[in-house]
């Protein structure tokens, strides 16, 4: 399918994507990249993703937010990007004036920085979030003593180093229980639905939930403390579990994923579970 580049521009500054183009589609996916990663993502899985979709009749466009890859400017903050996803989806419907729909895909930050901005946009049909950021101090410390210190304490190489003079045991016990007792006691902490500031981004994407009427598609990695700590959000917040369940948020979860999808199995499965949901909007 025909790749080019293409430019636009963002609050003053010049932008960089790749377009994947199709023939008369009429919905199309747009990349928003999260992290310190540039359009192409963590092993190339966004330009997997896009070919794979591309060649499934879906165009995709992918591109670098200010300050980051090929595009001008200062890096700014995940929770700022409503500008830049804007042009974007302008840039996307210029290139392709039959799209009818279009569709947000995020990995993580850009997970997240779609669902903050997707509720003022309503050529948006859908969002597909792969592994949201939804940082919550006692939700990430129950995440990592249940997935990565049961892991650990379980692993007989973990032991071995010990007895072996190699590992401090100490200092593994003091991490340990300063993670058990954050988990434990808690806080509110800033990832609460209720936040009284009603300016965190914990609480914009939660406002971005319940104010966006498209369909959204919950994309989690089995292995990975970012989907752990997303789902522990949900089992500890009542008003999160409320609002994704009343939302009808489809949910997938491929168990031996990591965080970036990055063997060519966890790629091609991503692909096929975002085709399918892209395909269901053109009814």
């Amino acid at each position: 399918m025909p790749e080019h580049a293409c430019c636009f521009t963002s609050q003053g500054q010049q932008l960089t994507a790749i377009l994947h183009s199709v023939d008369c589609a009429s919905v199309g996916v747009v990349i928003v990249v999260g992290g310190p990663q540039y359009r192409v993502g963590s092993h190339r899985q966004f330009v997997h993703l896009a070919r794979a979709l591309a060649g499934q009749g879906i165009p995709v466009l992918r591109f670098d937010v200010t300050g980051m890859g090929d595009s001008s400017g200062k890096k700014k903050l995940f929770d700022d990007l409503d500008a830049d996803i804007a042009a974007a989806v302008n840039c996307f419907q210029q290139h392709c004036p039959e799209l009818e729909k279009i569709v947000l895909l995020g990995l993580c930050d850009g997970a997240s920085a779609a669902l903050i901005y997707a509720h003022r946009d309503p050529r948006l049909a859908g969002l597909v979030l792969l592994n949201p950021w939804l940082e919550n101090r006692q939700a990430k410390a129950k995440a990592q003593v249940s997935h990565y210190y049961r892991r650990r304490f379980l692993d007989p190489g973990f032991w071995r180093k010990l007895i072996k003079g190699k590992g401090n045991p100490v200092d593994s016990v003091w991490e340990f229980g300063c993670t058990l007792w954050q988990a434990l006691l808690g806080d509110k902490g800033a990832g609460q639905a209720n936040d009284a500031s009603g300016n965190s981004y914990q609480q914009r994407m939660f406002e971005g939930l319940r104010k966006y009427p498209g369909r959204v598609l919950l994309v989690l990695s089995g292995n990975d403390l970012t989907a752990k700590e997303f789902s522990q959000q949900l089992a500890q917040d009542m008003a999160w579990a409320k609002l994704v369940e009343e939302r009808s948020v489809s949910r997938l979860c491929m168990e031996t994923a990591d965080h970036t999808f990055s063997t060519r199995q966890a790629k091609d499965w991503v692909a096929r579970q975002t085709q399918t949901f892209v395909t269901s909007l053109r009814e």
